[in-house]
């Protein structure tokens, strides 16, 4: 009896066994469609052997039947690892070919029906200003064409700074998804370690485990390992972000005040306000830093609002002397971190200096600027007492071109606001003069930037007021001609890395070029990394996706184990039932 006993324990194990296969294949086929769904399988095992005697040689067991053991997921962790740095690359790539997409747009927009049309009409009026200089249409058309130049510029340059300020919000957007994540994460860790506490595995919320991981991948930066009770802790940019005692939330700070900037930085409140990422580091493959869509954002945007003065000029330093070219490569290493790795500000900072130099050439034509100080002065006194030591000023020349009414000094065409471009004074020889102003009414160094200029308003409310007038009281030719060369003048260096001499509208032109160039190559980057991270998401579903074929295969295979082995169990009721019966007559 005992012996039946055990040969109906056997059936009822092996019916058992079939039963969760059939279940867990029943499963399969019901998530043939749905999304990040892992296939899974059921394994089953012997069970442990009585033992009811022993040979000369062995024991003499008897088996108790199947298990099923475990029912996993079919999943390669090496090609989750490789799809999560892919997906990295793809989405840091495909942020920084959005923010160059949308430049473009603004640089386009104005290349098409405004910025290079405004350059080109500035010239055709100063060349007409050359030939009749005293004639009142070339003089309208020179001060209608010049507002034209000064509002397209201010437009393109507005927009630019309308979209830096708008990748804010989108990383503010994608730094709380992080959060989210991270948070969601951890909150099917605690699920999964309390269910595997047990004796069964939770692959649908593993599943829901790495897709979240998945998609964080995409977002920043992460590594990742699972503990012995199915924790999983996640390290983002090299720092603890999941772990068993929480998560770590990221922030937003404005860390750049110093440069002017309201801008938001990503920091880690519980380092003491870390940055979470190293902009100004060198970013490629091979550093294995190009890697989030959140720091592709960043990175796109940079720090601050940019101007030329961001950009190094090797007039500005001695670069004879060793102190002097360590000034300079210490200037083009800043440049090269904070503004040539971001889209944004090196687009403000090109185009800012483009037309910087376009209204300081004009402006210093009109109203021209020497350091050389007159025989026998060393000192200027304005109106209200102060002072300037003649070797450390400039001023304006005197024994130039003015308006017709014939006062000095003559007037610049473009001026910066809240900001005279003179101060008179008086010399210690008695004579009048005009230093160049340096600052603003604020008492703050006033610059030729977009932001800070306008057209000068004199002029713009009498054309009179152009300088074409000499002293003799002839028509400047010269100045019309000095305004229409210096267009043809190859003067003007786009950045450290393009030394070329460059005009007017060919630095235009390279600028439109280095920018469509960095746009189309960071395109081809994103789109190469989506083709690789889809061939491995392909390598992954052909281990993890769901085969309806082959699973009503296993169906109809684990249906015939389940039937054999209920009949198996009838068989042997069946003879303990007639053994009962006989031996109980």
């Amino acid at each position: 009896m005992a012996g039946g006993m055990t040969s109906i324990y056997i059936g009822v194990s092996g019916v058992q066994s079939a039963q969760i296969a059939l279940n867990t294949t029943t499963h399969n086929l019901s998530n043939v469609y749905t999304p990040g769904y892992t296939r899974q399988l059921s394994f089953t095992s012997d069970r442990n052997y009585n033992n009811i005697g022993y040979g000369a040689l062995e024991k003499k067991q008897v088996g108790l039947g199947v298990q099923s053991s475990v029912t996993s997921r079919v999943r390669d962790l090496l090609l989750d690892k490789s799809y999560r740095t892919e997906y990295g690359r793809q989405g840091f790539y495909e942020a920084q070919s959005e923010v160059i997409e949308e430049i473009e747009t603004i640089m386009g927009e104005t290349e098409s029906v405004g910025f290079r049309e405004a350059l080109d009409n500035l010239w055709s009026a100063f060349n007409e200003m050359s030939k009749t200089p005293d004639n009142i249409v070339s003089r309208s058309e020179l001060v209608m064409y010049a507002e034209a130049f000064m509002s397209r510029a201010q437009a393109v340059y507005t927009e630019l700074t309308d979209y830096q300020k708008n990748l804010d919000t989108k990383i503010l957007a994608t730094m709380n998804r992080v959060n989210e994540l991270g948070d969601l994460i951890n909150d099917v860790n605690l699920k999964i370690a309390g269910i595997e506490a047990g004796v069964e595995n939770a692959n649908d919320l593993r599943d829901k485990r790495d897709n979240y991981l998945d998609e964080l991948s995409n977002l920043v930066k992460i590594s990742y390992t699972e503990q012995t009770n199915g924790y999983v802790s996640v390290m983002a940019e090299g720092v603890p972000f999941v772990t068993d005692g929480g998560v770590y939330h990221m922030e937003t700070r404005q860390l750049d005040g110093d440069e002017g900037s309201m801008y938001l930085s990503c920091v880690w409140p519980y380092l003491d306000d870390q940055e979470v990422f190293l902009l100004e580091q060198e970013i490629n493959t091979n550093n294995k830093n190009d890697i989030g869509m959140l720091k592709g954002y960043l990175l796109g945007r940079g720090d601050y609002r940019a101007d030329y003065t961001d950009v190094p000029e090797v007039k500005d330093y001695d670069v004879t002397t060793d102190e002097g070219l360590n000034d300079y490569l210490a200037a083009v290493k800043k440049y090269n971190g904070a503004i040539g790795n971001s889209s944004v500000a090196q687009a403000q900072a090109l185009f800012d200096k483009l037309v910087n130099g376009v209204v300081t050439t004009i402006n210093d034509i009109f109203s021209p600027i020497t350091a050389q100080v007159p025989e026998g002065v060393t000192t200027y006194t304005d109106a209200a007492g102060n002072t300037y030591e003649a070797s450390k000023v400039k001023i304006l020349d005197r024994d130039v071109s003015t308006g017709d009414d014939g006062e000095l000094p003559p007037q610049e065409l473009f001026s910066r606001k809240y900001t005279d471009r003179y101060i008179e004074v008086t010399g210690d020889d008695g004579n009048t003069y005009y230093v160049y102003n340096e600052k603003n009414s604020f008492d703050k160094e006033s610059l030729y930037t977009i932001s800070n200029m306008d057209m000068n308003q004199v002029i713009r409310e009498d054309y009179s007021k152009l300088p074409f007038r000499t002293p003799e009281g002839d028509n400047d030719l010269q100045k019309g001609a000095d305004l229409v060369e210096t267009w043809n003048e190859q003067k003007m260096t786009l950045d450290p890395g393009n030394m070329a001499k460059l005009t007017f509208k060919e630095y235009y032109r390279q600028m439109v070029y280095t920018l469509g160039n960095k746009g189309s190559l960071y395109n081809s980057i994103a789109t190469s990394q989506k083709q690789a991270t889809d061939q491995i998401d392909e390598a992954r579903t052909v281990i993890t996706g769901v085969s309806s074929e082959e699973e009503l295969t296993n169906m109809i295979k684990f249906q015939g184990a389940y039937n054999a082995s209920s009949r198996y169990v009838t068989a042997v009721a069946e003879m303990l039932q007639y053994i009962i019966d006989r031996l109980g007559s």
